[in-house]
């Protein structure tokens, strides 16, 4: 992976490198499959560029680890799952703080997600 914070200046834009804790994240091009989770409802849906690797616990805790927060419109009430297969690019760290919430957990942006990646329940 290639590393990239506030010193080192990476390909994402600044709003979303911003959403990472101090900014840092890694880009990594992928050499196997991974499984990755994301929370959704209300205005958010099953589809999106946000990420993480770890099983979501339930809405509070995916809020308060992801710093989500619910004015955004994200109820965190779903979750989906998907496998994420080798040579896609991502960029991955943690969740910053944001709107008072403490964020700190999984992060793993991908620009481009294929719905044909979700694996059903």
């Amino acid at each position: 992976p290639v590393r990239f914070g506030p010193h080192i200046k990476g390909p994402l834009p600044e709003e979303i490198a911003n959403t990472f804790r101090g900014g840092s994240y890694a880009q990594t091009t992928l050499q196997s499959e991974i499984t990755l989770y994301r929370v959704y409802g209300g205005k958010a849906g099953e589809i999106g560029p946000w990420w993480s690797r770890t099983t979501p616990q339930g809405p509070l805790q995916a809020q308060m680890d992801l710093a989500l927060n619910p004015q955004w419109g994200n109820t965190a009430q779903k979750f989906v799952q998907i496998k994420v297969p080798p040579g896609t690019v991502v960029y991955e760290g943690f969740a910053a703080p944001q709107s008072g919430l403490l964020g700190g957990g999984s992060q793993v942006y991908i620009p481009k997600v294929d719905p044909s990646w979700v694996v059903l329940p």
